[in-house]
């Protein structure tokens, strides 16, 4: 196992604490641009339904930010596996303040521009696709390995805090006559920019590949031979598409049933948003004060089955306290299953393929939102009443074959062929 010196981490560490200050440093900045993102992404919403009088723009650029990561993951994935993951970050986060900016820029002069606003969306959504797998494939050289779970609880947590504060703040933001809509918008800008600098001053330092030397579509054929290899992370990447595919569909049902089952309002639609955002705080602070332990596969199909059925629960009782209660234990089933299932991928799949795991995974996750959203829309539309329970059971029946998998690919792990 290589040692290195206090502040210098490399992609083969194994025996840092998890409160060290490379990853703290990681852990903040990405707390600090998320939650300028969501911040964004609520003011950028407002500005445009008001200036327009339709969501129609809106939806062009939520769809410009989204299609990057769908198309462009494979590629991402690829890039962040052959560069240093800590200029990823940077770089990406550099590339984001810029792109954000343009859009305060845009809104200060109170110009609405949508080919410029689709491109700046475009942009943010090209950063995402390469941050988020190099975030998640840095961490695991910046913690030792009975350490992640900890270190995924506490950005799960940092997740889910944005969810409640995010809002809160942006609607804050307007409503202060200095700051308004562009102000509100150059805080993304100015939160990129924060994390870009921090994380300029990370040890992270690769390890030397000659992967590096393959061109970017060997890469992608050593990727793909590399999953044929390893049924276990196959597995893991279906079950996150599944997975996803039931469980957006809250997003979109959630607001039918609060008006046309409950008939309540925008208080009670918040509410539960809220409730939801806070199980996953809850469930991420527990699993922060507890000894750490590593996950098993298996145990991500249960939550996927407890998630289920919070879910078919809710029409049971059409009640807007038993509504909060059971997304609040939604969120918390959910915010277990993010923690262990990046904790277990993170343990499981070689360094040298992991941006493209990643990749994979959240190129997987979007590009099952939009079929989601149509399919759950149409039912809601029609039996809302009883829509959750049809999800539920769905959710369920999918997670039921998972309950079975096994690490089997145990002896395939790196740590496990070093030491043998």
């Amino acid at each position: 196992m290589t040692t290195v010196s206090p502040g210098t981490a490399t992609e083969t560490v194994d025996r840092r604490p998890l409160w060290n200050r490379d990853f703290v440093t990681v852990a903040i900045s990405n707390l600090v641009s998320r939650a300028g993102t969501v911040v964004f992404d609520v003011v950028l919403a407002w500005w445009l339904v008001r200036e327009t009088g339709a969501t129609v723009a809106a939806g062009y650029v939520l769809a410009a930010s989204t299609l990057p990561i769908a198309l462009l993951s494979p590629l991402s994935g690829v890039l962040v596996d052959r560069w240093n993951k800590k200029w990823v970050l940077v770089v990406t986060d550099a590339v984001s303040a810029i792109a954000a900016g343009a859009v305060a820029v845009m809104a200060y002069q109170d110009v609405v521009h949508i080919p410029a606003l689709v491109l700046c969306a475009a942009v943010l959504g090209a950063c995402t696709s390469l941050f988020k797998p190099a975030v998640r494939s840095i961490v695991p050289a910046l913690v030792a390995k009975d350490r992640l779970t900890k270190a995924n609880a506490l950005t799960t947590n940092f997740a889910e805090t944005t969810k409640v504060v995010g809002p809160l703040l942006g609607a804050a933001l307007i409503a202060v006559p200095a700051v308004g809509i562009a102000g509100a918008l150059l805080v993304n800008a100015a939160s990129f920019a924060v994390s870009a600098l921090a994380q300029a001053f990370i040890g992270f330092r690769p390890a030397a590949r000659t992967a590096r030397d393959e061109s970017v579509w060997d890469g992608l054929r050593a990727g793909l031979r590399y999953l044929g290899r390893r049924r276990l992370v196959r597995s893991l990447l279906l079950l996150c598409g599944l997975v996803n595919f039931f469980l957006v569909s809250f997003t979109i049902l959630l607001p039918l049933y609060v008006s046309e089952v409950l008939h309540a309002g925008s208080g009670a639609y918040s509410a539960v948003l809220t409730a939801e955002a806070l199980g996953g705080v809850a469930i991420t602070v527990f699993f922060l004060a507890r000894r750490d332990v590593t996950p098993k596969p298996a145990l991500l199909a249960w939550y996927i089955v407890a998630a289920g059925a919070a879910l078919a629960l809710i029409p049971l009782v059409p009640s807007l306290a038993v509504l909060i209660a059971l997304a609040f234990v939604q969120g918390a089933v959910m915010g277990a299953f993010n923690t262990y299932f990046f904790t277990y991928v993170q343990q499981v799949v070689d360094p040298a393929y992991m941006g493209r795991v990643f990749a994979l995974v959240y190129m997987i996750a979007v590009a099952v939102m939009p079929v989601s959203y149509l399919v759950f829309g149409y039912l809601g539309s029609h039996i809302i009443g009883v829509a959750f329970v049809y999800v539920g059971i769905g959710t369920i029946v999918t997670a039921l074959p998972f309950l079975r998998m096994r690490d089997e690919d145990a002896a395939d792990r790196p740590e496990v062929r070093a030491s043998s």
